[in-house]
């Protein structure tokens, strides 16, 4: 297993990490999701084309790829639909749906036009028209269509209908969601073959456990910074020994994440392994990325749960990651099943 990237997934990492440099403010990451003109940026950049397969017009980038790219967007606090959005509604279209469908829904998607939001949980309904309820759907209010995993199928809901009722409200780190009530809307269904469904998911969750990783990296390097400078009793605060051991917990936390999904990466999405070492890497890296977390808010002191540092914002930035389709119990529950 590799465990160091390719020379073009260096590159495919200083570019993300480049172009979030160039567009946000040191001092204001994470404040915000994503501007529409910036997800459109990144999509000029031929990153969703990359990450999608050729069927959609992309090249096909596999799991460590995306791994990459989400952990470099996490380090940056980048608040994006990638893994609902393009490694799991967008993808799954492009590998299950009719070519009418990919330009329909994965062509404006891919360019940036459009979001893609993603639900998971039984539908009621046939003859073309569904009905459920699904709570703190991401990115709802501002996606052009739902896609729902069922069982055995997918269904494709557009937003704009007059029986889809959303009720927005914003997550702790800001993202933007809604409860979907749908109310005999018209849906597209795709058949999928057996468990496609955790495979997508677990994409998802690969995704999220990057992006957490990203976080840590992030807030892990600005204590150690912090720490070096802050002073009591006349002397900087990292010469104290528990000081010290807070940081060494914090460094595994890190670095046992991160080995997992690097793991769950080189697995691969068509390896019958995939799905398990996913959830592995998702139970795992939601409880040491929130645990990390707050031991640097704690470190900073009564400054790291303000606005003026980015800790505050990685911690309500791994709170949402950490819980999202079902947080670390759920992932241990399927993953024992």
């Amino acid at each position: 297993m590799r465990l160091e990237p390719s020379e073009e997934q260096v590159m495919l990492r200083d570019t993300v990490a480049r172009f979030l440099a160039d567009r946000g403010d040191a001092t204001a990451i994470g404040a915000a999701p994503m501007p529409m003109a910036d997800w459109r940026a990144m999509a000029d950049l031929g990153l969703f084309g990359f990450l999608l397969p050729e069927r959609a017009g992309g090249m096909g980038g596999g799991a460590d790829d995306a791994m990459i790219v989400a952990e470099t967007l996490g380090k940056g606090l980048a608040i994006t639909s990638l893994g609902e959005g393009i490694l799991g509604a967008a993808d799954l279209i492009a590998r299950r749906g009719d070519d009418a469908l990919v330009r329909r829904f994965v062509a404006p998607a891919l360019t940036g036009e459009t979001i893609l939001a993603l639900a998971a949980g039984p539908v009621r309904g046939d003859g073309g028209r569904v009905s459920g309820t699904f709570d703190f759907v991401r990115w709802a209010t501002q996606a052009s269509a739902l896609v729902i995993l069922d069982d055995d199928a997918a269904h494709i809901v557009e937003l704009g209908s007059a029986t889809v009722v959303l009720s927005p409200h914003r997550l702790a780190d800001g993202t933007p969601a809604a409860c979907v009530t749908l109310t005999a809307c018209e849906a597209i269904r795709i058949a999928l073959p057996f468990r496609t469904g955790e495979t997508v998911l677990a994409m998802v969750d690969l995704a999220h456990a990057a992006e957490m990783v990203g976080v840590m990296a992030l807030l892990f390097g600005q204590t150690a910074d912090y720490i070096a400078t802050r002073r009591q009793f006349g002397a900087a605060i990292k010469s104290f020994q528990a000081v010290q051991h807070k940081l060494a917990r914090m460094f595994i936390a890190l670095e046992q994440a991160r080995s997992l999904t690097i793991k769950a990466a080189a697995t691969g999405r068509e390896d019958a392994g995939f799905v398990r070492a996913a959830r592995a890497a998702k139970a795992y890296a939601a409880e040491a990325a929130q645990f990390l977390a707050e031991e640097a808010v704690q470190l900073h002191g009564g400054i790291g749960v303000t606005d003026e540092l980015p800790v505050g914002r990685g911690l309500r930035r791994v709170m949402v990651l950490a819980r999202l389709f079902g947080g670390a119990a759920d992932a241990r529950t399927r993953l024992a099943a």
